[in-house]
Formats: structure tokens, C-alpha cells, sequence
């Protein structure tokens, strides 16, 4: 036997021993827990901002307004995002949207900005509820734990063949942390 072989004989039989007397597995050291997302992981908001029209006339996305925006978060990657715009020029609004989520996060896994894009229904009340097809994209933006500032941009596609396209921004209060 060459000397480094006996050396390290008496060394791999402790070890080997060691296994055995714990049950045949390696002993791990438990790592610490990862750290927790700090409230931007929500299941969605519910808010208040401002509708500010962009072309057409037909409802008051068009025109502008004041607007309750909700989300819903199904999943990281798909949402319902929720507009109703009220108190403007045209018809009151609503806009339907399941939207496709695109999280972007820093390093400790926190959502910094959340970009979406979606499809759906807008839905108005002039002389009867009138359901027509809506796209909307835009951005949701982590402000604290407890506020979202959001930012969209929507078409609708009322019956008259022009298009209603409105700005949507406000701040909304998580839920569901």
C-alpha cells in the first residue's frame, strides 16, 4: 500500500461509519427560509383615477371620465383587469379584460412592474346594454406594499365602427397579500 492510500484509509472508514450510525444518509444543514416578497405579490387592487379620451365619441372612453379600476390575478400570468368609467361626456363604461401579465422582478424576487396585455368586452348603458369586443395594454406599478399605480391604454369597438380609445390612469389598494 503507498502512504497517501493509509493515510486516508482510517479517515474514509469514520466517514463511512459516521453515515451508517445516522441512518445511511448525509447530515445538511438546514438553510434559512427564502425571504419574503414584502406585499407586491397581491391578488389584485381596487381603485380610483382618471379617464382621459383619445378619439371617438361614443362612450365615455372616448370622451374621458372618472374610473374605478379593479384587478383580479388568476395566476402570475393571467389576470382580469376591470374598468368603469363614469361621470364623462358619453355613456358609461365598462371594460372586461382578461389580460396576459409579463412580471418583471429584481433580484429578491419582488414584482417592480408588471407589463399586461388583453382582450375583451366593453360594455356601455345608452338606451339599452350594448357589448362590444375591447383591447387593452398597459402597466401595473408596485408603488408599496399596499398601493398599485396603474396605467392603461384601451380601444373599444362600439357598433358604429369607430373606434374609442381612452387613457386610463390611477392608484389602487392591494388586496389579497
Amino acid at each position: 500500500m503507498s502512504l497517501s492510500f493509509t493515510k486516508f484509509l482510517p479517515l474514509t472508514l469514520c466517514c463511512l461509519t459516521s453515515l451508517i450510525a445516522v441512518g445511511g444518509s448525509p447530515v445538511v444543514a438546514e438553510s434559512a427560509p427564502p425571504a419574503e416578497n414584502v406585499g407586491y405579490q397581491n391578488n389584485g387592487y381596487i381603485g380610483i383615477g382618471s379617464a382621459i379620451g383619445l378619439g371617438g365619441n361614443t362612450t365615455a372612453l372616448g370622451t374621458g371620465g372618472v374610473a374605478i379600476l379593479t384587478k383580479v390575478r388568476f395566476s402570475d400570468s393571467l389576470s382580469l383587469h376591470d374598468a368603469t368609467i363614469l361621470f364623462g361626456g358619453g355613456a358609461a363604461t365598462s371594460m372586461v379584460i382578461v389580460s396576459a401579465d409579463f412580471p418583471i422582478r429584481n433580484g429578491a424576487g419582488q414584482t417592480i412592474v408588471s407589463p399586461f396585455i388583453g382582450g375583451g368586452a366593453m360594455l356601455r348603458y345608452d338606451r339599452g346594454l350594448s357589448i362590444s369586443p375591447a383591447i387593452s395594454g398597459g402597466i401595473d406599478i408596485p408603488v408599496s406594499k399596499n398601493l398599485t399605480g396603474t396605467i392603461r391604454l384601451n380601444a373599444g369597438f362600439p357598433d358604429n365602427r369607430q373606434a374609442d380609445v381612452g387613457i386610463l390612469a390611477g392608484i389602487g389598494f392591494n388586496f389579497g397579500s
